[in-house]
């Protein structure tokens, strides 16, 4: 039995990371970060980087607080993107090498 798309349908190709990157809080976003390897990172980056400007256009389409639910998934697949870009442009490691424990480090809102 198949399963319903996470995503719109012109974003299929994003399937593959829908289930662990449509994370709905900043929270689970930085956590997902830093379970994961920079180079799983890094093929996440280089997979919806080039596109990001197409999905925020198709977005644009939609009323935030009335998003279907696909829309709300490529939403914060794209706000993963956001999060883990530090640490593919900057830090080329999922968390600053020699900063304070990102365990430690709680999402206040």
């Amino acid at each position: 039995m198949a399963t319903e798309p996470m995503l719109p349908a012109q974003f299929a190709q994003w399937e593959p990371y829908a289930a662990t990157w449509c994370l709905a809080t900043e929270r689970e976003r930085r956590e997902q970060r830093m379970r994961s390897t920079q180079a799983e990172l890094e093929q996440f980056y280089k997979a919806v980087k080039p596109r990001l400007d197409e999905a925020i256009q198709y977005l644009n389409g939609f009323a935030l607080d009335a998003l279907p639910p696909q829309e709300r998934n490529l939403l914060n697949l794209a706000l993963s993107l956001v999060e883990i870009s530090v640490a593919v442009e900057l830090f080329f490691n999922p968390w600053p090498r020699d900063a304070y424990p990102w365990q430690k480090f709680s999402v206040a809102y």
